[in-house]
């Protein structure tokens, strides 16, 4: 089993743009933009995915598209589903998040679903998943060139809870990428902005743009802003090519532009 380097690469989504009856994508352009979301800056990514926070590395940040404050719209993925590894066939670290009208908090409870039924749907059902690549994979069924993932955040602090994985992908089982991060999405998937545990919905693929059909999970690494011993995931999706100005509609990537602030 091989992974890749040490701290997380970025790949640049640049000029995602609305098409007819596609809402528009709406990336962050000031790398000094002061709104906080979930407890993140611009400051807080570029820190995590280029080493540190400075003017220098804000501006990668903004260059490459990276955060988008917008709405991760869930229509017409790839539903991925949770292998039956030793790990997954064993695992009991389920719950389920209360909250689904946007007046409650973080709330949940343990155990939840089996674990295959809360990893294999995007909702308020989540797994914990192991801590070793190659124990908690989830198969697309066929080869896809980018993967959301959904993290839920179960308590403070923020923002180190709502990113607190790193992901690796691979088409045989055996030899295991560490993912590179695309796109944030700053709102989540959830339209009700006043549902807290709705964590950063945030887009993977490998550094050249290779196709992958698993991804593979793991607590804390170098991908996430937290180890903490444990994380959240409410699920995967998956879905073909890069999205680039013209191909949003056609690779089914909604992306409902929200220009607005999470509550924390």
């Amino acid at each position: 089993m091989s992974t890749a380097a040490p701290r997380c690469t970025v790949i640049g989504l640049v000029g995602l743009l609305a098409l007819a009856g596609v809402a528009s994508a709406t990336p962050l352009t000031d790398p000094n933009d002061p709104r906080v979301f979930q407890g993140a800056t611009v400051g807080t990514f570029a820190n995590l995915y280029y080493g540190s926070d400075t003017p220098a590395t804000r501006q990668q940040v903004i260059t490459n598209g990276l955060l988008d404050d917008g709405i991760f719209d869930t229509t017409g993925f790839v539903q991925s589903t949770l292998l039956p590894t030793a790990w997954a066939n064993a695992n009991t670290a389920t719950g389920f998040s209360h909250d689904l009208t946007g007046v409650g908090g973080y709330d949940y409870t343990t155990p939840g679903l089996s674990t295959f039924a809360a990893a294999n749907a995007i909702d308020n059902h989540w797994i914990q998943s192991s801590g070793v690549v190659g124990d908690t994979v989830f198969d697309f069924g066929r080869a896809v060139t980018s993967a959301a993932v959904f993290p839920v955040i179960d308590h403070g602090p923020l923002p180190q809870e709502a990113i607190e994985s790193t992901v690796y992908l691979s088409n045989d089982l055996v030899n295991w990428t560490q993912a590179s991060v695309l796109r944030v999405f700053l709102e989540g998937f959830q339209a009700n902005l006043g549902i807290q545990w709705d964590g950063f919905t945030y887009v993977v693929g490998t550094n050249n743009g290779n196709s992958f059909r698993y991804a593979s999970i793991i607590h804390g690494g170098p991908g996430a802003l937290i180890n903490d011993g444990d994380d959240e995931i409410n699920g995967v999706l998956g879905f073909n090519g890069i999205p680039t100005p013209g191909t949003a509609a056609a690779l089914g990537l909604g992306l409902l532009g929200a220009g607005r602030r999470r509550r924390a």
